[in-house]
């Protein structure tokens, strides 16, 4: 068992294949960005415009010749369309066109046409209509240009398309690429993280293992407290009861008899009773009681409940289950434990003089037992835990008791499929309610009754 799942081979060995492949899909991603520079390296309105404005200009400066032969335009509208195409051939020959006119083949063809242009500088400058070779050699140096400009931008055309296919077929491969890689990263993320989520759930495991035990052994540890102390005061009572006796003997008159009696076997109930609800709360969590729902007669268990409390007990409660259900769908043993549970702590719970009110109805389709007493209450931040094994309001300090009643009690709902309700109010006294949903007994189970009475 690893305490620190990410210290473990697996994960390491999955962490380091994670950052590698991270390293992979960098590189692809770097070589995308390399891909698509390729054609950004171009001048802004690429090879073929640059060849068109030349074509465009040559072409405008053979037309003008013409026209100037004609006498139609003046020289400096020749001259204006010289120095044009002049700056069109100047942006061949600087900047970043002249690696890509390298890269063509076409610095030859480029580098002749500033001869051209340069040999007829001097000319144009003396040069009149009459002078007819001096125009067609202008004209015809024109129309040279342009035919290269053409042959140029139609170069520039199937260049353009090879350099895009080679982009577009190393951007697919690479595309390929990060997308094997981002499924592997994703494949590599997902065991990195069941190994994570495997290795720190075992360490929880062993946590809450760890702590259950720890946990198991301290309530162990108190239950034992509580129990031997609950045991040890109806023992010091029975024993000195029956030392007392046995010093006077028949000396005792027979109301002291009967006193000494009474005390003896109200603790021989109370060990009893601390003895049943201890095994009954163990064999229910271990699944030894199971829930046998039947037939079950609720104001008699009630009454039979308030029947086998102590005389004196007896008359401090005040029943009222004229509303209950005459005959329900329960378990009768564990309701009656549930029951008793809570009449004998509303009983000990509260002063020798004051009431205990136990109360039936039915409320829309549940059945509501209360059991309400004027006891010392549970403080309002407590009454949450009152149902927790082995808990025990600070209230209750001095008086007997486990702490395992309630859960007892609770257990037993639960297996009703109902629950414990709880008002209390510190110092002015509590009232537990056993909540559960009404059952009807169903005529034939009603015929079974009486055929097996």
């Amino acid at each position: 068992m690893t305490a620190r799942p990410w210290r473990s081979r697996p994960f390491l060995v999955a962490a380091l294949a994670l950052t590698m492949l991270f390293v992979l899909l960098l590189t692809a991603v770097t070589r995308l960005a390399l891909n698509e520079s390729r054609l950004r390296g171009e001048p802004a309105e690429g090879v073929i415009w640059f060849s068109s404005q030349g074509q465009y200009e040559a072409m405008r400066l053979a037309d003008t010749a013409l026209l100037f032969e004609a006498g139609r335009v003046a020289r400096d509208e020749l001259q204006l369309r010289f120095d044009l195409l002049d700056s069109r051939i100047k942006l061949f020959e600087e900047g970043q066109m002249t690696a890509r006119v390298a890269a063509m083949g076409y610095d030859d063809e480029i580098a002749n046409l500033r001869p051209l242009l340069e040999a007829e500088r001097p000319i144009l400058a003396n040069l009149t209509p009459a002078d007819t070779d001096g125009v067609l050699a202008l004209h015809e140096m024109a129309r040279s240009i342009a035919s290269t400009m053409r042959d140029f931008a139609n170069a520039g055309m199937l260049d353009g398309r090879d350099r895009q296919e080679a982009v577009r077929a190393g951007r697919q491969q690479i595309l390929f690429e990060i997308l094997g890689f981002l499924l592997a990263t994703l494949v590599a993320v997902v065991v990195v993280a069941i190994l994570l989520v495997r290795g720190l759930r075992t360490a929880m495991r062993a946590e809450a293992a760890l702590a259950h035990e720890r946990e198991v052994s301290r309530l162990h540890r108190a239950f034992t407290s509580v129990v031997s102390h609950q045991f040890r005061t109806p023992l010091s009572i029975i024993d000195s009861s029956a030392q007392r006796m046995l010093r006077r003997g028949m000396e005792m008159t027979p109301d002291e008899l009967r006193t000494r009696i009474g005390k003896i076997r109200n603790a021989c109930l109370r060990l009893t009773r601390l003895m049943e609800s201890t095994l009954n709360a163990a064999r229910l969590e271990q699944g030894e009681i199971s829930f046998q729902a039947r037939p079950c007669n609720l104001p008699a268990l009630v009454a039979n409940v308030v029947d086998n409390q102590p005389d004196e007990d007896q008359r401090r409660i005040e029943l009222d289950i004229g509303n209950l259900p005459k005959l329900v769908q329960a378990d009768t043993t564990l309701l009656e434990q549930a029951v008793q549970n809570l009449v004998s702590n509303a009983l000990k719970y509260s002063p020798g003089d004051a009431p205990v009110e136990v109360r039936g109805e039915r409320q829309g389709g549940d059945v509501l037992i209360s059991v309400e007493d004027r006891g010392v209450g549970i403080p309002s931040d407590e009454i949450g835990f009152v149902t927790e094994r082995f808990f025990r309001a600070r209230t209750a300090e001095g008086l007997p008791g486990t702490g395992i009643g309630l859960n007892f009690v609770s257990q037993i709902m639960a297996l009703h499929g109902g629950k414990v309700e709880v008002r209390s109010a510190e110092g002015v006294g509590s009232t537990f309610t056993l909540r559960f949903p009404l059952r009807v007994v169903e005529p034939a189970a009603l015929t079974a009754m009486d055929s097996v009475a």
